[in-house]
């Protein structure tokens, strides 16, 4: 970042945390994007009064932080407008709480910086608290992507240690639910893969919230202009060599005009599958104990369904090799399920990636690997 923005910013790369800004137009808090917000930040925890909360009365206690994670594209800057609608309210059962934004610069493109000052200009205007931060996943060895992934997440969790939140809230939507869903699908993810982001995500003693994603990005953009604010885009969107965007591009909109809506409603159905994967995952671990165990009696996993005996494959294989995912397919699973199902007590192996075989023998199976 330039010396001129960071100079923008005082005290410990924060903004002068000043009085909360004007009410926002009544057409921005009576916005359906507002109420979704308030529905999920109320289903998470953070804003919802049980008297129970750390152990003191959840009226009397200080507001909650949120940490909002803002690049400056419609959809975070659609979540920070929708929770500052909501965070000084007085409503009955529904406690107030405190706004910080983090911007984190990946240092990936020209605008980068751009960006960065932009989010500055917009906290000012909003008088509300912003932290920036800087991370360079270019530099680090490994897949870019997955870097810049991972190092902005502990960049958002560092300043929420910073400030006392115990929440994150990230502005993905139902369009990047659908994609998500969709990429899996054509991956042949497992069953976690399918049923995309989850609306909540523990980060130790923080936890991750996605308020959005019932929202199509539509939703997010009309909230914006009604508050007369505009956004930053991302040219990275736009780069049709990466997938996703190839996909948002060429694929998503023959679906929406197919199936008006889709989006919307493959978000409410990635709940469904989410409930469908966390009962799946209790008969796995009943069956097939912790996910690091590589050795079972055949004849107490035999019994189950094949889906069922390929999940707890799939769950040891991938706690072996966390990488592994996209090289080990359902086809391959489901054909060591028929082996260990079958009524042949001969011997047989399946060599997987990774060095990993499978071993089906008579009255054992068992996972090993060839690498020291």
């Amino acid at each position: 970042m330039n010396d001129a923005t960071r100079a923008a910013v005082t005290g410990d790369r924060m903004a002068d945390s000043i009085d909360m800004l004007q009410p926002l137009p009544l057409a921005v808090r009576r916005h359906t994007l507002v109420r979704e917000v308030d529905r999920q930040l109320a289903r998470c925890g953070l804003t919802k009064i049980d008297g129970a909360s750390d152990g003191v009365d959840a009226v009397e206690a200080a507001p909650p932080r949120l940490v909002i994670a803002v690049s400056g594209g419609p959809d975070s800057v659609a979540l920070l407008l929708a929770c500052l609608a909501l965070g000084g309210r007085k409503k009955r059962q529904s406690r107030p709480f405190e706004v910080i934004v983090a911007h984190v610069n990946h240092h990936l493109r020209d605008s980068a910086d751009a960006d960065a000052a932009w989010v500055v200009d917009l906290c000012r205007r909003l008088k509300v608290a912003l932290h920036l931060e800087d991370v360079h996943p270019a530099t680090v060895k490994g897949n870019v992507s997955a870097n810049a992934r991972r190092l902005r997440y502990r960049a958002l969790a560092e300043v929420a240690r910073r400030v006392g939140a115990r929440w994150i809230g990230a502005a993905h939507h139902a369009e990047d639910q659908s994609e998500t869903m969709l990429m899996a699908l054509c991956r042949g993810a497992g069953q976690r893969g399918l049923a995309g982001m989850s609306m909540t995500r523990r980060m130790g003693e923080i936890t991750l919230a996605r308020p959005l994603l019932n929202v199509r990005k539509g939703d997010c953009e009309d909230l914006c202009r009604k508050a007369g604010i505009a956004w930053r885009e991302d040219p990275s969107n736009a780069d049709v060599t990466k997938r996703r965007a190839r996909l948002r591009r060429d694929v998503m909109p023959v679906l929406e005009e197919l199936w008006p809506g889709a989006a919307k409603r493959a978000a409410a159905g990635a709940e469904v599958l989410a409930a469908a994967f966390a009962a799946l995952q209790r008969e796995v671990e009943a069956a097939f104990g912790l996910a690091s165990a590589t050795r079972w009696p055949r004849e107490r996993v035999k019994t189950l369904e094949r889906g069922v005996i390929a999940s707890g494959l799939r769950r040891a294989a991938l706690s072996a090799r966390p990488r592994l995912p996209d090289r080990l397919s359902n086809r391959t699973l489901m054909r060591a399920a028929e082996a260990i199902r079958s009524d042949d007590r001969r011997p047989r192996e399946f060599r997987w990636a990774d060095d990993l075989t499978l071993r089906v023998a008579s009255r054992e199976v068992e996972l090993t690997s060839s690498r020291a």
